[in-house]
């Protein structure tokens, strides 16, 4: 066998690697190796693919770049994370980010009404817009934990440049905790100018806009960006816009799971916890982990933390980060955000995992979000029946402006706490199924459909003077009922207003019911 010398790049021979391993860890410095000439027959998909193998330390490399161009795919080298690309390379851009999701706004044409029909009101809920990290816990858990590694000398060098972007990051949200960010403003300010361009004979001076809005900040300034929105598109038509806020504790619309007693032992205790923490800690989830954080971390410190030596708790004293699971995940936490804040800094968390573990990580979020807010359990419909004084409030409100015809329309904006319960309430298509096995819930239930940033459903009615219909928006997207129409996405009013006053009989909630009942069933019942 004869033996050359040749000079390669330790990053060069990671091109150069075997088939089954892509992911490679070097310092892309040059020596000098002695490698065996190695023929190997390398067949794609019955094609013999051309390119030099060679014999290293009894491992056999063949052309990386030849087999996946081979496949069709693009093949690319990322030297930040010392890794081999096949097919796209994973950024920031790819989503994976769940109810994380910035607002898909897309332009769609909307069904005519049936003739003689004119739109008379709009009845609104709204999630707030991309937003900032809610709170100090995610950013400033996994910053703690890079700055031990780092002092006891068991960082990367990528775990230094994560550190530092990290750093970046929590200067970026200093002060802005919780609150819409730019993103999220421009978001709410055009859906408010599209209702107002879409809609623009509804809003005449001889009828009033209501804007409602939970406590938190982040719902109050999309409200108002909203309706800078609206405003504008409507020019000189000036309309009355009462702008409003519900208190702290006394929010059965918006906020019912502020309220809702059985509901928040079901949030902390309920049968779906288990199913939960046993599908996220089994060996895929253990394994992404480990993948994830030794890009960081020396193998003796990762070993650390999956002893359980730290505790590194949020700014409210929270555990937030204990093992290698929570680790991960605080920081797809951060890469999820950073879509969210684009015009307050550009932050690349993508770039430190692979499509498949952000498809998981996704995976992780939609569980939670569908056992806790959503459809559940077939053994529990709690989740969902807290939002009935909501759905109470939306038909006496839409039945009130039929008759006093002094409202163009009713906008209310809240969270995705909101947002959630109430599609599986309405009975919405993929938000209504309840799920017992927790691997089943992403193939039937998509948070980013549901519930993205500035998730949005609207009732348009609609009347030609004597009979009134409906239909319904999500996302500015029409979508059904789930009752029948001869006249989709048009739907008698009547049918609509007694299809939902069943299902909020059957849970107790009448529509005579006052805030303050709606406060009290929360408490007792929910």
């Amino acid at each position: 066998m004869m033996i050359k010398k040749i000079g390669i790049s330790v990053a060069s021979l990671a091109i150069l690697t075997s088939v089954s391993v892509f992911d490679v860890y070097g310092a892309g410095s040059k020596r000098m190796i002695e490698v065996s000439e190695q023929s190997a027959n390398v067949v794609v998909n019955g094609q013999r693919v051309e390119g030099e193998s060679f014999l290293y330390n009894g491992v056999t490399y063949v052309p990386a770049r030849a087999i996946g161009e081979a496949l069709g795919q693009e093949v690319d080298w990322d030297k930040n994370t010392q890794s081999v690309f096949f097919g796209q390379k994973m950024n920031d851009e790819q989503g994976y980010r769940g109810t994380k999701t910035p607002y898909p706004f897309k332009e769609t044409s909307y069904t005519k009404a049936p003739i003689g029909y004119e739109p008379i009101f709009i009845n609104y809920i709204g999630r707030h817009g991309s937003r900032h990290l809610s709170s100090s816990k995610y950013d400033k858990t996994l910053f703690e934990l890079l700055d031990i590694a780092e002092k006891d000398g068991q960082i990367t060098n990528l775990g230094k440049e994560l550190k530092k972007e990290i750093g970046n990051l929590m200067k970026v949200e200093k002060d802005h905790y919780g609150l819409l960010s730019t993103t999220g403003g421009e978001e709410l300010k055009g859906i408010g100018a599209r209702v107002g361009q879409n809609f623009k004979e509804l809003f005449t001076s001889d009828k009033k806009v209501i804007a409602q809005a939970t406590f938190k900040d982040r719902t109050p300034q999309s409200r108002d960006q909203f309706i800078d929105g609206l405003e504008e598109s409507l020019g000189d038509n000036k309309v009355d816009i009462l702008a409003s806020a519900f208190e702290e504790g006394k929010d059965p619309y918006l906020r019912p799971y502020d309220l809702a007693t059985k509901y928040n032992e079901y949030v902390e205790d309920g049968e779906w916890v288990k199913l939960y923490e046993d599908y996220v800690t089994q060996s895929t989830g253990t394994r992404y982990a480990k993948e994830v954080l030794l890009q960081f971390f020396s193998k003796d410190f990762y070993q650390r933390l999956n002893s359980g030596e730290f505790e590194l708790k949020d700014e409210k004293g929270k555990v937030k980060l204990s093992n290698p699971t929570e680790a991960a995940s605080n920081l797809y936490e951060l890469y999820i955000i950073s879509s969210n804040i684009k015009g307050e800094g550009d932050f690349e968390f993508g770039r430190y995992f692979t499509a498949n573990q952000l498809k998981w990580y996704e995976s992780i979020d939609n569980i939670n979000d569908f056992y806790e807010k959503g459809p559940s359990l077939t053994s529990t419909d709690l989740p969902q029946n807290i939002i009935a004084p909501l759905v109470k409030e939306l038909i006496v409100s839409t039945e009130q402006s039929i008759q006093q015809k002094d409202t163009a329309g009713i906008f209310r904006f809240a969270h995705a706490e909101t947002i959630i319960p109430l599609s599986s309430f309405l009975d919405i298509a993929g938000a209504n199924v309840s799920i017992d096995r927790p691997q089943d819930v992403t193939q039937n239930w998509n948070g980013s459909v549901i519930s993205p940033m500035g998730a949005n459903i609207q009732w348009i009615l609609y009347s030609n003077g004597k009979d009134v219909l409906v239909k319904m928006l999500r996302n500015e997207e029409e979508i059904a009922f789930p009752i029948e129409t001869k006249t989709y996405p048009y739907y008698k009013w009547e049918d609509v207003k007694t299809y939902y006053q069943n299902k909020l009989q059957k849970v107790g909630v009448e529509l005579d019911s006052s805030l303050e009942d709606n406060i009290e069933i929360l408490q007792k019942k929910f």
